[in-house]
């Protein structure tokens, strides 16, 4: 068998067992109302209805609940749309460094727990399994820089914590993850230059894949043996990898206090410019900008300004990854929000005018210091002359800058304003936050629906 994904299948047997400290069951909770809040915001986008179209056909109704609504569908199905809802509007954490979204895997682990009966502390130490493995495949893989797409950590991140919350044998999970490798590579391409509805739909694909093929092997389904190091193997289209060290807490952090949360709707790598450009805009005082130049590391410009489509977006998905775009809107507005993404801001001829003023280059002073911290300096000059400046490192929300249990809470119920009664999204928040670990889920499907 591969020895990469016996330690893997090992290590998500002996989690079954582990003990949550009460500081990891609060970061487990801060992301199950991150996702959920993500999750619920995004009900009626185009995406998620297209998807839920297809799960409410004839004979596929089920026990998963689909966020939002009070339909449910099969297992699989639940978790593509709810998959796409969490992750369309790039609200949900992130590992630094370019490792993906690990919050991407609730979506799968949410719909089984609810099939299986699970309680919210199986659930948790789901999620917790989930998350490590998703880290140490992005550590020791580093999979961006080989042209496959982060969601190769979903997929089998996903199926350990789909394996857990089944009760497989680490024999039943090495297969799992076999499946997924020679059957679903996704390529780097979701991400790059102008991009598509498919930069949420891959994630959420992803993650589906990764429990169909959990539950074939649960009925005895077998992958091939050697995936990775076989002939005609990963390794012979990527070269090889080595597998990061599996944690359990008992020499450090586990992976999901490494992962960062966020404080605005949009690629990791603006978050610090938004904080910069919120400093400017209270500095501009109504004056007019002549030009911007925003300084930052090698892997922002790659992910944020790579295209000129970066400069002038035509839709929501380039827009929300885009850094010359976010920070014209803040300086123009005077803070962020959604409405940068809507289509008469992306019509609006004085937000291209102002990105055709921006600049986005490297800095050889920030170059080296992401990824353990987020640096951005942005330089402004006005048209009668004035020269502002502005920096940040760290955004808000980062693993060494969190977010308070305040704040997520806040960002939950400004994410929900739009679907749910105030009254009901505080039940739902305080079910979450306060529900003991032996609760079955029940109660949060109800209120979310």
């Amino acid at each position: 068998m591969e020895i990469l994904l016996q330690q893997i299948a090992d290590h998500v047997c002996r989690l079954r067992y582990m003990s949550m400290s009460p500081e990891l069951e609060t970061l487990c909770r801060h992301r199950m109302v991150d996702v959920m809040g993500c999750a619920l915001a995004a009900t009626e986008v185009a995406p998620v209805r297209m998807a839920r179209a297809l799960a409410l056909r004839p004979g596929l109704r089920g026990p998963a609940s689909l966020i939002g609504t009070t339909d449910s569908s099969s297992v699989e199905w639940a978790t593509l749309v709810n998959g796409l809802a969490i992750r369309y509007h790039d609200g949900a954490d992130t590992l630094p460094g370019g490792g993906g979204h690990p919050s991407d895997c609730w979506a799968g682990l949410l719909a089984l727990a609810q099939q299986q009966g699970s309680d919210l502390g199986t659930t948790f130490r789901a999620a917790v399994t989930a998350y490590e493995v998703f880290y140490a495949l992005f550590k020791g893989g580093q999979l961006r820089d080989r042209g496959i797409d982060n969601v190769f950590y979903v997929s089998l991140a996903t199926a350990a914590g789909a394996g857990q919350l089944l009760g497989l044998k680490a024999e039943q999970i090495h297969h799992a993850m076999a499946m997924l490798i020679s059957g679903n590579l996704a390529l780097g391409v979701s991400r790059a230059g102008a991009l598509s509805m498919w930069k949420s739909g891959a994630s959420a694909h992803a993650a589906m894949n990764a429990v169909i093929v959990t539950l074939l092997a649960q009925q005895g389904m077998q992958g091939p043996s050697l995936p990775l190091s076989g002939r005609r193997g990963l390794f012979e289209l990527i070269g090889p990898f080595e597998l990061a060290p599996l944690g359990d807490g008992s020499q450090g952090a586990m992976a999901m206090a490494r992962s960062d949360m966020k404080a605005f709707l949009c690629d990791y790598h603006s978050q610090t410019p938004i904080l910069a450009a919120l400093q400017l805009y209270q500095a501009l005082a109504q004056r007019s900008i002549e030009r911007v130049d925003i300084q930052t590391y090698p892997f922002a410009l790659s992910e944020a300004a790579d295209d000129p489509a970066k400069w002038h977006p035509l839709n929501r998905e380039t827009a929300d990854h885009s850094m010359p775009w976010i920070v014209a809107g803040v300086l123009l507005q005077g803070r962020f929000s959604e409405q940068l993404y809507e289509p008469s801001a992306l019509n609006d001829p004085r937000m291209h005018a102002l990105t055709d003023r921006i600049t986005v280059r490297v800095a050889e002073d920030l170059r080296d210091r992401f990824p353990l911290c987020n640096p951005c300096r942005i330089n402004l000059r006005t048209t009668c002359g004035v020269e502002l400046s502005a920096s940040e490192d760290l955004p808000l929300g980062h693993h060494l800058r969190p977010m308070t249990t305040e704040q997520v809470h806040e960002k939950f119920l400004a994410l929900t304003a739009s679907r749910l009664q105030p009254a009901r999204a505080q039940r739902l928040l305080d079910w979450i936050w306060t529900s003991p670990a032996a609760c079955k889920l029940d109660g949060l499907f109800a209120l979310a629906g």
